[in-house]
């Protein structure tokens, strides 16, 4: 790292995207997945780069600028970002969250807390990206390693004390978070996810257990419900603090009441812990707006996260108190006389949780639209298909599925195998299903489906994101546009009952 520490006294930036070179930048040439940046070294050094950094096996020749090789570019760039921003996180109380679900609702619910404490509180997850009084929308759930490390230096100079974030298991791999110093760790759950990327549970898996050596000895709060972060856990040799809902852990959360409107719970500081001193064996009753046993947990691991931090038990309580969700995390509301939720929901995990806290509400009849996982794979869309059918089995709801073909990007496009690999399955078990390939036809259907005192739920990743807006539209016809529709079997033959 000499070489590179020399070439960073003259640089005026980084980049790994060719478009962005400026004079004097230096360019990081990382092999991606479709792409590799190799191919725009000659174009860097036309633009104006001071030097390339490389970690291919072929010489790049006739480039006109020096060439640096490295073991890991993806490495070197994280190095080499955090010394241009000055460790930035080194400034800061920062919290780093990973798991498969409720990374994005744990980071809100923090920073919320450090702002209801009267502390100057900045957040980077997949929804947006708060630099303190300052907010862009999100691309990634971790950023890479030289935009997080801007990010981090923009909140300092943005005067940000405490702040929050959400690491992915691509952000690890990948080393985006390389040279990020974490005050502590949240572990959430893990079950299946991201398969496309990492190809099996086992790797994806094998991704999250490289958490906690990121933490460099501070502590560890993790969920000691899920056996996975009990497992991963196991491996690190810091501070671990176990949190767990009606059940024996460091810290230990006592629901005494839950409803559709929110859940009211106790506190419990069950043994000494460093930082928490004050706080043993006391309790605190605590009331959470968002509905849910999982947003009990989020509440839970935040809690612990902000009282590590500081944050008093009074701010803590008023900040669960008037949390009020994130976009697209089970949020309730009434639509025509009827109930509508709408959910990220994306994995197994996920839609589990929504169907545990849809056991909460009273309804007449559920309709449920699902918009398919485009570009990530066959694998979780099967696994998807079947938490459905496990659900509907003792939980009947009328299932409408749709490809969002019309409201999906390139970028999220379902494909001929994830869209069989998610309608196969149901045809399997002979369930009646609709399928359409928009998601305005889907969200039509419903409507001509619901009655008052119904419940639709309406879940998906990227292809359910304006399926709410589309419903509550007023410029969407209230009729059905005559479409084929799959019908048990998806050759239309079938009829199917809504009583």
């Amino acid at each position: 790292m000499d070489q590179l520490a020399e070439i960073l006294q003259t640089a005026t930036g980084i980049t790994c995207h060719s478009e962005d070179v400026s004079p004097g930048d230096i360019f990081v040439a990382i092999r991606g997945r479709s792409d590799d940046g190799n191919k725009y070294a000659s174009q860097a050094a036309r633009c104006g780069a001071s030097a390339i950094v490389t970690d291919t096996n072929e010489k790049l020749s006739d480039i006109g600028i020096p060439v640096y090789y490295v073991a890991n570019a993806r490495a070197a760039c994280a190095w080499l970002a955090s010394e241009f921003y000055k460790h930035p996180s080194k400034e800061l109380s920062l919290v780093g969250v990973t798991g498969t679900n409720g990374k994005t609702t744990v980071v809100s619910m923090l920073e919320q807390m450090y702002r209801t404490a009267g502390l100057c509180a900045g957040m980077i997850g997949t929804v947006s990206v708060n630099l303190g009084g300052y907010s862009l929308p999100s691309k990634l759930t971790t950023p890479d390693s030289i935009s997080l490390q801007h990010f981090l230096r923009q909140m300092r100079e943005r005067s940000v004390t405490h702040a929050a974030m959400e690491v992915s298991a691509q952000g690890m791999e990948l080393n985006r978070v390389d040279h990020v110093k974490f005050a502590c760790g949240i572990l959430t759950n893990v079950c299946p996810d991201h398969l496309d990327f990492h190809g099996d549970f086992a790797s994806y898996l094998a991704a999250k257990r490289l958490f906690p050596s990121f933490l460099a000895g501070a502590p560890l709060i993790i969920n000691a419900a899920d056996p996975e972060c009990r497992a991963i856990a196991q491996s690190y040799g810091g501070p671990i603090i176990t949190a767990g809902v009606n059940m024996a852990a460091d810290i230990s959360i006592q629901v005494l009441r839950t409803s559709r409107r929110g859940s009211i719970f106790r506190l419990r500081v069950n043994r000494p812990i460093n930082g928490l001193e004050a706080y043993e064996q006391a309790l605190r009753t605590l009331r959470l707006s968002a509905p849910g046993f999982h947003n009990v947990e989020n509440a839970m691991l935040a809690s612990i996260a902000a009282l590590l931090q500081g944050v008093s038990p009074a701010a803590i309580a008023r900040a669960l108190a008037s949390f009020g969700g994130v976009e697209r995390r089970f949020k309730v509301c009434e639509h025509n006389e009827c109930i509508v939720i709408d959910d990220t929901a994306l994995n197994p995990g996920s839609i589990d949780a929504v169907f545990e806290t849809i056991r909460q509400f009273r309804y007449n009849r559920m309709v449920v639209v699902n918009a398919i996982r485009g570009c990530r794979g066959p694998a979780i869309n099967s696994a998807n298909a079947l938490t459905l059918l496990r659900w509907q089995r003792n939980f009947p709801f009328t299932l409408i599925i749709t490809a969002s073909y019309d409201q999906t990007t390139f970028a999220d496009q379902v494909s001929h195998q994830e869209k069989n690999a998610f309608l196969s399955e149901l045809d399997r078990s002979q369930v009646n299903y609709l399928y359409t390939d928009t998601l305005s036809e889907a969200i039509l259907t419903a409507q001509a489906t619901t009655r008052p005192g119904d419940l639709l739920l309406l879940i998906g990743a990227q292809g359910m994101d304006h399926g709410f807006s589309l419903l509550t539209s007023p410029k969407l016809p209230l009729t059905v546009v005559p479409a084929a529709f799959a019908v048990n079997g998806r050759d239309g033959s079938d009829s199917l009952s809504f009583t």
